[in-house]
Parts: C-alpha cells; structure tokens; sequence
C-alpha cells in the first residue's frame, strides 16, 4: 500500500512560482506519477528520480541514511530511490533485517531454507530461529524427514519387529540394533551363535531356546 500526497501540496511543487510550474510539468510529462500506481512499481526515469528525491531531501530535510543491517545486508550502499540495501540469501526488508517466509537462522551469512519435508510436514514454514518444521504424527526431525523412535520406512513409518529384544532398528531396512537376550538376525528372531533347529528350540554354542515373541522359550544357557 502507498500512499501518494497531492503533488500540487509538495515543497517545490507548491505555489506560483517558476520554478514550482516547471516541476509540476516535467512530473507530467515523463508520467512520474504512473510508476507508482503499478505493481511492481516500474523503474523511474532519470527526470522522475530526480524529482523524487529531491521532495525527499526537502522533507526530510537532506538524504536518508541507508541503515542496512550488517548482518542480513552484503554492504553499507542503498538504492538512491527508496533506499532498498542488497539482501543477502533469504533476507527480506528495505535494510535486510530479517528472513524471507520459508526461511530461518538469521545471521551473518544470512538465512537458511526450511526445507521442511513434505511428506512429514504440515507445511513449508518453519520456526523463524530454530528452523524446526511442524511435524505429522509420526514424523520427527528438524525437517520432519525421519520415522520416531522405533519404527522405520519414513515416510511409511512402520514399528521395528524385534521380538521384544531390541528398542531400536535401521531407519531405511527395518534390521533391529543391539539385540538383547543372546540374540541376533533381522528382527533379533535367533539365538545368538546358534546353528540350527532341533524339534522347537535352537542350539549351539552354549544356548538354547527360541527367541521369537511369544514362545516362552527364550534363549538360555545350557545347563
């Protein structure tokens, strides 16, 4: 939104004088007025920047300071029309003071995408510091790309089938961590160092029994 003064109220604009009459021409003439009724506003003409800012030294009583933010800015410099100062990546605002929707971690090499999953994530925005996306059920991670605890296949997220000998198993192939109990195998379903099967429980190497959830024969030392 912008609001435009009556040109006819402006200082050096306003009154009878030569010089007034001259400017208030030359702003009709190069259709000054016009740049600013479009969206984007289109570029000045050399004629209209000068008018410009010259209104504007005379409000305010000389330039403007550009004020671009060290951090978010890529110099001190602004543009001579509206004092807009070069935006690092991601960083929005006149002085480059703070990141672009979709963005997070303002800061010296300025902000970084959220990148939030779309599989896992109730959308693209994130927290402003932390970068955290909002997560669905399921789903966590600072992007949302991972399963929770004990489940595995994001964005698929299934729970881990360890026979209760194991919290944990890889995220992409579902092959449980650390099993417990003197177990081994992809779901911890046999008896650690055991060869083979005899009738309803496994042997070798000192143990016996069977690991599989439910059994009631879990794997034990040979007496």
């Amino acid at each position: 939104l912008v609001l435009l003064p009556r040109v006819s109220e402006l200082p050096g604009f306003h009154g009878e004088e030569a010089a007034a009459a001259m400017h208030r021409e030359e702003l009709e003439r190069y259709r000054c007025l016009e740049a600013f009724h479009m969206a984007p506003p289109h570029p000045l003409a050399q004629a209209c920047a000068r008018l410009v800012c010259s209104v504007s030294a005379l409000l305010h009583g000389g330039a403007l300071p550009c004020q671009c933010d060290p951090q978010g800015s890529r110099s001190s410099e602004c543009q001579a029309q509206g004092g807009q100062c070069e935006c690092k990546p991601h960083v929005l605002g006149r002085r480059c003071d703070r990141c672009a929707l979709g963005s997070y971690g303002f800061g010296p090499l300025g902000c970084s995408p959220c990148a939030c999953s779309p599989e896992g994530s109730v959308s693209q925005l994130c927290d402003a510091v932390s970068g955290q996306c909002r997560c669905q059920p399921g789903a966590v991670g600072r992007q949302c790309d991972q399963c929770q605890p004990g489940h595995w296949g994001f964005p698929t997220c299934r729970p881990c089938q360890c026979n209760g000998h194991a919290e944990d198993c890889d995220p992409r192939t579902g092959s449980c961590l650390r099993c417990r109990d003197h177990t081994t195998g992809r779901h911890c379903e046999r008896g650690a160092g055991l060869e083979g099967r005899d009738g309803t429980a496994w042997h070798g190497d000192g143990y016996y029994g069977d690991p599989v959830l439910g059994s009631g024969q879990q794997c034990r030392p040979c007496p």
